[in-house]
């Protein structure tokens, strides 16, 4: 079964957990011990995320544009 998705609603949630990330590399950041894979990893996800919002950003302004 597939439930209809609030673009909207699921952006704001998105944008949410990038705020996460960001709490959680000043976090890393202020630490004396950094595990700099961890800090990699960190990187990875927060731009492949913001990158993904981006996308759907885009996306949706396309879709209610073209309808």
């Amino acid at each position: 079964m597939c439930l209809p998705i609030d673009e909207r609603a699921m952006v704001s949630w998105l944008r949410s957990q990038v705020r996460v990330m960001e709490a959680w590399r000043e976090a890393l950041a202020s630490q004396p011990d950094i595990d700099l894979n961890q800090v990699q990893r960190l990187e990875e996800h927060y731009h492949w995320l913001t990158g993904e919002i981006a996308q759907l950003e885009r996306d949706h302004r396309v879709a209610v544009t073209t309808h």
